[in-house]
């Protein structure tokens, strides 16, 4: 039997924890591809214990970052797709898809290096999929497992 101590270690994913660095490490499925629309260009999901916003870009490119503003947490689901990023509808800070404070209207320049989380996307077998570990430059490749690649069939 497992104290309690080493159940928290064991079952605890959120960020800093054994667990959840671990899972990190791997490509986490996110969400269908199919639920980012146009007509639905933003979507909040809830892995491993963070809150993220999947986003239309309007490149068409899909993109994932954290969803709370970096500086009053105002949740950027509210927020504005713009070319080059999304806009806080707060204060209106604009993120570009790499997480990085592009704009802040009616502020000095002096901090502009802020930045907050976001992760890369791979689209494969109609889901989205994140990968939210480490150096996203050397992600593991995302595994192609047959049912996820083969194209004879109906998929729903």
């Amino acid at each position: 039997m497992l104290s309690k101590e080493q159940n928290e270690r064991l079952t605890r994913v959120g960020p800093g924890t054994p667990g959840g660095n671990l899972l990190r490490r791997y490509w986490q499925a996110l969400c269908p591809a199919g639920e980012i629309t146009a007509e639905h260009p933003k979507k909040r999901v809830r892995i491993l214990g963070e809150d993220l916003l999947v986003y239309l870009g309007d490149d068409g490119a899909i993109h994932c970052i954290a969803e709370h503003c970096m500086h009053r947490r105002a949740s950027l689901f509210f927020g504005f797709i713009e070319p080059g990023g999304i806009r806080c509808c707060y204060h209106g800070w604009k993120f570009d898809a790499a997480g990085q404070c592009i704009e802040r209207p009616f502020e000095s320049r002096t901090h502009m290096g802020l930045c907050m989380p976001a992760y890369p996307l791979k689209e494969l077998g109609g889901l989205l999929f994140v990968y939210m570990g480490p150096e996203p430059s050397r992600a593991p490749l995302l595994p192609r497992w047959d049912v996820m690649v083969r194209d004879d069939g109906k998929r729903t």
